[in-house]
């Protein structure tokens, strides 16, 4: 065989791999998540350039965030506050009373279940010491969240009990502000936990 139509055909053949991978990637490209998307999803929300934009296009934008949000792991979810947490703030600010309960829902509330459930079969042990890791975060983080502060200031005792006994009815019962503020938490959380599993 000619050199000359070897080449030729390698070349055809690299072209149909590279317009198959082209393909490829524009069919999945919705199904790819990461930070900088979903920031973008966050940044680019219709109703900052329209403010009259229906309730239908909202939702479905939301959507597309939240599914972003959720499609993120914990290294993900991480970096993408680390590198956006102003964008995040514009966002949320900017959603109804009504999107904002959804998006704490479904993007914090679920993650919290999760850990209930990673929580309930870890030794008492290391589930005490994952609970008081929290309740020392929480103390922390409150400075600077004034409903989180005046819980803690309520009654200290009442609060190390009912937190310790029952934390996911304390965890239902909190303000939305107070919810996104464990969500890093949590999902340390997570991440200990599944070290704990593994060792």
């Amino acid at each position: 065989m000619p050199v000359q139509r070897l080449w030729l055909q390698v070349a055809a053949f690299l072209a149909l791999v590279w317009g198959a991978v082209t393909v490829v990637m524009w069919v999945t490209e919705d199904s790819v998540f990461s930070p900088e998307k979903t920031l973008s999803l966050m940044e680019n929300a219709p109703w900052f350039a329209d403010e009259s934009l229906g309730e239908k296009q909202r939702q479905e934008h939301l959507d597309k965030v939240i599914n972003s949000v959720i499609k993120l792991d914990f290294n993900q979810r991480g970096s993408m506050r680390e590198d956006g947490l102003e964008t995040m703030d514009r966002f949320f600010k900017s959603l109804t009373d009504e999107e904002k309960g959804e998006y704490v829902t479904r993007t914090v509330e679920e993650n919290f279940k999760a850990v209930m459930k990673g929580l309930e079969k870890l030794p008492p042990d290391d589930r005490r010491r994952i609970i008081g890791g929290i309740q020392r975060e929480m103390k922390k983080r409150a400075t600077k969240n004034p409903e989180m502060q005046m819980l803690l200031d309520q009654d200290a005792a009442s609060f190390e009990k009912s937190f310790t006994k029952d934390m996911g009815l304390f965890f239902k019962e909190a303000p939305l502000s107070m919810k996104l503020e464990m969500a890093p938490m949590l999902e340390g959380m997570q991440g200990r936990m599944q070290g704990m599993r593994m060792r």
